[in-house]
């Protein structure tokens, strides 16, 4: 590893408009080869509508930090904008909860890589109880993978971005590809009104798909742009383009493969009704399909599709949770040798620590689903701090420079915090108490490092984070008794969510009266003042 060294002209501003916008898109990986079989498997034809409600939830808390990120296009903006709004709990829960879904992103990569792989290198994995589990020297590979793509983001930004790029063009138009070719060549029309109808499971097996099938995760790579912000040429100009850009593909990017994916199954397959299909190919079910309908070159690419796109996301990623350390550590959060930079203006410390970490997660852990449940969910629950944030700074900072700047912001900034609870909800408690006690956890380990030698002595703000503690605590409560994911079903159909609404509605209108003082988010705002000065000389 490059010797890191003080931090002194900071991180390089080196990634153009299409690497930013490939940043995002890289979140296509396992994804797409797995999303559209789960959701079709909990909603049916219906699962299209799904795709529809967790774009439009997307798009709204994407265009809440298209906002955010141009005003404020800093490194790991994703847990810092929260640490100038909130202060230093605000922040730090923001940022360990995008942690926890970042780190352990890129190893599930991975490990989608290496099963794919063991259709062929069968020595790789070994069937227990019905689960692909690596083997011994599966894990070896796992770990040398990852550490290929720590070595990659160690060369520096302009090193990733060429790979990450190149990888990203070739995962985006094998898909296409094969949606369209299914489409026109083993489409019918039938499968979306046979076997039980259209919405076979009603509105619950559509809500249950957006957070349980995959879906969440699949769109939640905007985030990557939002945390390279600190790297882009011309960050004011590329962020807001990149996160709206990278949101809109992916909606009708999935749609389309949904849509391919329902078409094209075979009656054969439906037997069982729609919860009854399963995997049926090495290279997932579109290469199955292909395969059935005699385009073998297809399934060829497929084949190699479902090995190089999981790769391209895990490579994504762990430059993007590098960011969040780094962020984390630039607000005293966390020890400040993870906002140290090697000679190649990368968080070399960073990297290499969450390269140790993912050691630990590519271990025999749950099948693909439950992972991303929990990935989806720490993702999202931390998005609550956008909508938030975005009208703190609207009301504390209102002269400072946006190029993108939301109407009708209180309404907009209110329905993106409502989804967010939403989405939350829609998990399901079997997932929910599992991120609620990371989310409990990570306060001890704010409380170690703030005793640490150099650890940050910022007043904490507790009044400005006070609503966050019933918030977390409202929805694990909503969770247990609702009707997702193993709670109790004690509320009726639509009581739930007008209940879980009005909640929302309280504990957002509680976070802006809570708001720190305009002098408290200037102070704090002086840890960004170079990125910022930064940002605003490449945007000249």
């Amino acid at each position: 590893m490059p010797q890191p060294k003080a931090e002194t002209t900071g991180l390089s501003r080196q990634l153009g408009p299409v690497a930013m916008m490939f940043t995002g898109l890289s979140i296509i990986g396992s994804g797409w080869l797995f999303a559209a079989l789960y959701t079709a498997q909990l909603a049916g034809p219906a699962g299209i509508l799904s795709w529809v409600i967790g774009g439009i939830v997307t798009l709204a808390i994407a265009l809440v930090y298209a906002e955010l990120g141009g005003m404020l296009p800093v490194g790991g903006a994703l847990a810092r904008i929260p640490y100038f709004a909130f202060g230093p709990l605000g922040g730090f829960m923001a940022g360990w909860l995008c942690w926890a879904a970042f780190v352990a992103t890129a190893p599930l990569e991975v490990i989608a890589v290496l099963e794919y792989a063991s259709n062929y290198l069968p020595w790789l994995s070994v069937n227990i109880e019905g689960e692909r589990v690596l083997t011994f020297e599966g894990v070896l590979v796992a770990i040398a993978l990852m550490a290929l793509f720590t070595v990659i983001n160690l060369l520096g930004v302009k090193y990733f971005a060429r790979a990450n790029t190149a990888i990203t063009f070739w995962k985006l138009l094998v898909p296409v590809v094969a949606a369209i070719l299914l489409i026109v060549y083993g489409f019918r029309w039938e499968n979306f009104t046979e076997f039980d109808g259209f919405a076979p499971y009603g509105a619950t097996g559509v809500m249950s798909a957006v957070s349980s099938g995959g879906i969440m995760f699949a769109f939640y790579g905007f985030r990557s742009v939002v945390d390279m912000a600190g790297e882009a040429r011309n960050p004011r100009r590329d962020v807001p383009l990149s996160i709206i850009g990278t949101v809109v593909f992916c909606i009708i990017f999935y749609i389309l493969l949904q849509i391919a994916f329902i078409g094209a199954i075979p009656v054969a397959h439906l037997d069982n009704g729609w919860a009854g299909i399963t995997e049926t190919a090495p290279g997932g079910p579109f290469a199955a399909f292909a395969a059935i309908l005699g385009l073998q070159w297809l399934a060829i690419l497929l084949y190699a599709d479902a090995i190089v796109s999981p790769a391209g996301t895990g490579l994504s990623f762990v430059a993007s949770t590098a960011r969040v350390n780094y962020s984390m550590a630039k607000a005293g959060q966390i020890p400040s040798i993870f906002q140290r930079l090697n000679r190649y203006h990368v968080p070399g410390w960073s990297l290499v620590f969450n390269f140790l970490i993912g050691i630990v997660v590519v271990l025999p852990l749950p099948g693909w689903n439950e992972l991303v449940e929990f990935i989806s969910t720490a993702a999202v629950l931390s998005f609550a701090f956008g909508p938030v944030a975005l009208l703190v700074m609207r009301r504390q900072e209102p002269t400072r420079f946006r190029p993108v700047r939301l109407p009708m912001v209180t309404t907009f900034a209110t329905i993106a915090f409502v989804l967010v609870g939403f989405v939350v909800y829609w998990t399901g408690w079997q997932t929910n108490w599992k991120i609620m006690l990371v989310a409990m956890a990570g306060l001890l380990i704010l409380a170690v490092t703030r005793r640490m030698k150099g650890g940050s002595k910022e007043p904490l703000q507790l009044r400005a984070s006070a609503w966050i503690w019933p918030y977390y605590a409202g929805l694990a409560i909503m969770s247990y008794v609702g009707n997702y994911g193993g709670g109790l079903g004690l509320i009726s159909d639509g009581w739930d969510m007008l209940i879980l609404t009005v909640f929302s509605l309280v504990i957002f209108r509680l976070a802006i009266r809570l708001r720190l003082e305009s002098e408290v988010v200037d102070r704090l705002m002086e840890s960004g003042r170079a990125e910022l000065e930064s940002a605003e000389r490449a945007g000249a």
